[in-house]
């Protein structure tokens, strides 16, 4: 194995150990939901949390209503991948709790071209039920045209995709600076939700990823409103 890959596989297991550490999982919480939309808690008692994230790795994570707190995303082996020399690495959020497995793809427009992915797993690999050890985010993005600097998670879409439990989503904003605001059940914090920045042109400074990120809830809770109307 390359050093550079088990330096990757390390910092994913210092990742999982801290957010075991920082949101220790309730004794009581029992998975009950196997079933639903990726990315959906599958606990209950519910121990909500909101990602908000980018391709580059620059994340933070608020757990059932507490602070925020930095959440770091590394390339690692995809699991849902077959393992041995060459396996495919993947932009990586280790997840505080067991969710419903499976892939989500967004596009820019409906009937368009996909341009990114989510996908929920965990060290199995698994694709449909509810994730066990090891729970994750994994973010693939496609490298534009143009663009003079890959993204983390600019690696490709694996082949897979969308062979398991699977949803459709449109991103929002304008090209170049555009994302989403995925809620696979009731928004935060009644259940996780997953802000995703896409294509930024470049890594952003601390105060205008933040202002970035709220203008795309903005722009998600706009939509949700136009959708009811």
């Amino acid at each position: 194995m390359k050093l550079a890959r088990i330096s990757s596989c390390l910092q994913a297991a210092a990742i999982a150990g801290s957010l075991i550490a920082l949101f220790p999982m309730n004794a009581s919480a029992q998975i009950v939901t196997t079933t639903g939309a990726p990315g959906l808690s599958a606990l209950v008692p519910v121990g909500p949390f909101i990602v908000r994230f980018d391709e580059d790795g620059h994340a933070t994570i608020a757990v059932n209503g507490g602070p925020e707190t930095t959440l770091t995303g590394t390339l690692a082996p995809d699991p849902t991948l077959p393992a041995g020399a060459g396996q495919q690495l993947a932009l990586t959020y280790m997840l505080p709790e067991p969710v419903v497995a499976g892939d989500v793809s967004f596009a820019e427009v409906a009937g368009g071209p996909i341009s990114d992915w989510l996908r929920f797993t965990d060290d199995a690999g698994v694709l449909t039920g509810a994730t066990g050890a090891g729970t994750r985010m994994l973010f693939y993005s496609d490298f534009e045209t143009g663009e003079t600097g890959g993204s983390l998670a600019d690696t490709g879409f694996p082949t897979n995709l969308g062979s398991g439990n699977t949803l459709a989503q449109l991103e929002v904003g304008l090209e170049g600076n555009n994302g989403f605001d995925y809620q696979p059940g009731a928004p935060y914090p009644s259940n996780n939700e997953y802000v995703g920045i896409s294509d930024a042109a470049a890594v952003p400074e601390p105060e205008t990823y933040a202002l970035m990120l709220a203008g795309l809830g903005a722009l998600g809770l706009i939509s949700r409103r136009r959708k009811q109307g």
